[in-house]
């Protein structure tokens, strides 16, 4: 069961970058570096708002798998871990129906409650590459990458609140900053996920 549920997180982890990186391609109006991921949840294009949550439900998708591949794995399971991995599937199921608000525009309680779940999320998703890493074990390939995306995840998110922080940055490297840490914690787990599918 772990294998199969592994590699369904392979694939669907795979399936969200490609449908992340489509975003980009037809931005429906959202600019690929200054606007937020989650502005592309409240474009103007219908196609856009669908595309992006369907990337949203393929990550939440991922996670789950991921999760429960994790609390399969027989003499390896880690409860924790496992518990943090469906969290996220969760949150990343519930945020497409609590869009946020627009760039420019004036916050609503559903734009803090967006808010609220992106912080969540992230904080999730940054704190289990560590844990997944020392889950794998091997093959030493799939650990030093899990290694360096966590160094990376570490740095583009710094980097992202620095850019929150300091008003002059943040339109112009907050979008980026998102993208690059939203990167890593996608190739982080399709990683962690085909080593687990593999062994």
């Amino acid at each position: 069961m772990t294998h199969f549920l592994a590699t369904a997180a392979t694939v669907l982890f795979a399936l969200r970058l490609l449908l992340f990186l489509l975003l980009h391609v037809s931005p429906g109006g959202i600019h690929p570096v200054r606007d937020t991921v989650s502005d592309y949840a409240a474009s103007p294009a219908r196609s856009t708002r669908l595309l992006a949550g369907l990337a949203s439900w393929a990550a939440a998708a991922a996670w789950l798998s991921l999760g429960a591949a994790v609390l399969s794995g027989a003499g390896r399971a880690d409860l924790a871990l496992g518990g943090w991995l469906l969290g996220l599937g969760v949150l990343l199921a519930v945020m497409p129906f609590v869009p946020t608000d627009r760039s420019g525009t004036s916050v609503t309680t559903r734009g803090r409650i967006h808010l609220l779940l992106a912080i969540a999320w992230f904080t999730l998703a940054y704190s289990t590459i560590g844990p997944l890493g020392r889950l794998i074990g091997g093959p030493p390939g799939a650990v030093a990458a899990l290694d360096v995306l966590n160094t990376f995840a570490a740095i583009s998110l710094v980097a992202l609140v620095i850019a929150l922080l300091i008003r002059p940055l943040r339109r112009r490297l907050f979008g980026l900053c998102e993208r690059l840490f939203i990167l890593a914690v996608t190739v982080a787990p399709l990683v962690a996920a085909w080593a687990l599918a593999a062994h």
